[in-house]
């Protein structure tokens, strides 16, 4: 039985700009979203699994962790339904276009968006591969206890740092072109790839091995893989479990060679050093820090 009483909900409003909550289910949940036509919705998933329909696409979108997506249809009033399985965590950010397109160029003129044509909609809705470091500044900007005035300014400027991370991440690549062939066939292996990573953080990952799990070409899947996330697998690897390691000492849940046990580190301490390698403190610098 879907229900909206297994949700729990915690929404920031920062006003002229968004409004974002995060949503954590415990049991399946389902959500109705009313739209506008100037409305544009990021959604974002944490952990668990979520899926997406609305009114103007005829198949359902599957997020799975550390994916995001923007959805937009300004032609006319739209909805969504969100439907979560058990121990699901995800955030939502509505913001209207123009709010969006002036945060990027603060020169930008909403008379635009009266012409349709000159918003490229498929650009913008696609998946967007979501790293640790961003789901924790959407922990931080909902879950934060500072007061005013301190508290909006925090708010915007946690706002600021998601957008220019998931922009970064749906725009940035690191390459002109990808030197091999590209299909949508080969770019869904190669994402099916990057879950796999994810989910299996603990083991080093074999390009080999995995070439041949998913049917591609090792050529294919190294430089694809690259071209896609911007860095090699194996780059990849090691920071994905850095920056999870960092969300897992926000969430205050488990303790230090607890974490290093969870992401792989057979001795805690070759752990401490790489953290603090990579972000100039070791974990309990951090959490001081933090606090």
């Amino acid at each position: 039985m879907i229900s909206k009483i297994s949700l729990q909900t915690k929404t920031v409003e920062i006003p002229g700009l968004a409004t974002v909550t995060g949503y954590q289910a415990q049991a399946e949940g389902l959500v109705d979203l009313a739209c506008q036509p100037q409305d544009i919705y990021l959604f974002c998933l944490k952990q668990g699994e979520l899926q997406i329909h609305t009114s103007f696409i005829p198949h359902p979108i599957a997020l799975s962790a550390g994916e995001a997506i923007f959805l937009a249809f300004p032609k006319e009033e739209w909805t969504v339904k969100l439907i979560s399985g058990e121990d699901t965590v995800y955030y939502t950010s509505k913001m209207d276009i123009s709010a969006l397109h002036q945060m990027i160029n603060p020169a930008f003129d909403k008379n635009q968006l009266h012409s349709a044509e000159k918003i490229n909609m498929k650009d913008l809705m696609k998946l967007i591969p979501v790293n640790p470091a961003l789901v924790v500044c959407f922990d931080q900007l909902l879950y934060h206890k500072l007061q005013l005035p301190f508290k909006t300014i925090f708010e915007q400027a946690k706002l600021m740092e998601i957008f220019s991370q998931i922009l970064e991440a749906a725009f940035g690549q690191k390459m002109d072109a990808c030197p091999v062939m590209m299909s949508p066939a080969i770019e869904k292996k190669i994402r099916m790839v990057r879950r796999h990573i994810i989910a299996h953080l603990d083991t080093v990952p074999d390009p080999d091995h995995l070439a041949v799990v998913y049917e591609l070409p090792r050529s294919t899947l190294k430089e694809g893989y690259k071209y896609m996330f911007g860095k090699s697998i194996h780059q990849f690897h090691a920071d994905h479990k850095l920056e999870s390691a960092m969300q897992m000492l926000e969430s205050g849940e488990m303790l230090v060679k607890e974490i290093a046990f969870k992401i792989g580190y057979q001795n805690p301490s070759h752990f401490i050093a790489a953290f603090k390698k990579k972000y100039g403190y070791t974990p309990k610098q951090y959490l001081k820090r933090e606090a």
